[in-house]
């Protein structure tokens, strides 16, 4: 049995990250929002505990993006290019797991940016 060395797997790892972002325009989609969260947070220097959560928000996104598109490929790979009512359900379940991860990361934007953005728009407007 072959055993990859920790390096060795951490570069298969960054590999299949890179082809996720390389091929998946969503992923593309979730990284700029993603970094446009973190210089929010820096921006508005939200507190350590909300920093937390939203990036671990983001990673939940990113985690759930990659798994459906190793999914999908996999699906793909069995079932080849004919259409199948089945492989459908099963490719629109992991699209709503990422949908559900994307919708918890908004909430949770929402309660974090919300009241400091407010608060920002009412001092620009009492200049």
């Amino acid at each position: 049995m072959y055993r990859r060395t920790l390096v060795q797997s951490f570069k298969l790892a960054l590999g299949g990250i890179l082809f996720v972002v390389r091929n998946e325009r969503n992923m593309k989609v979730h990284l700029v929002f993603g970094a446009a969260a973190v210089s929010l947070c820096l921006f508005l220097r939200v507190a350590p505990i909300e920093f937390i959560f939203i990036v671990f928000s983001i990673a939940l996104v990113l985690i759930a993006e990659t798994a459906n598109t190793a999914f999908e490929l996999l699906l793909d790979f069995v079932h080849g290019d004919r259409y199948h009512p089945d492989v459908k359900l099963l490719k629109d379940i992991v699209a709503g797991g990422v949908f559900i991860a994307s919708a918890n990361a908004f909430v949770i934007g929402i309660i974090v940016f919300m009241p400091r953005l407010l608060h920002l728009a009412a001092s620009v407007c009492h200049l």
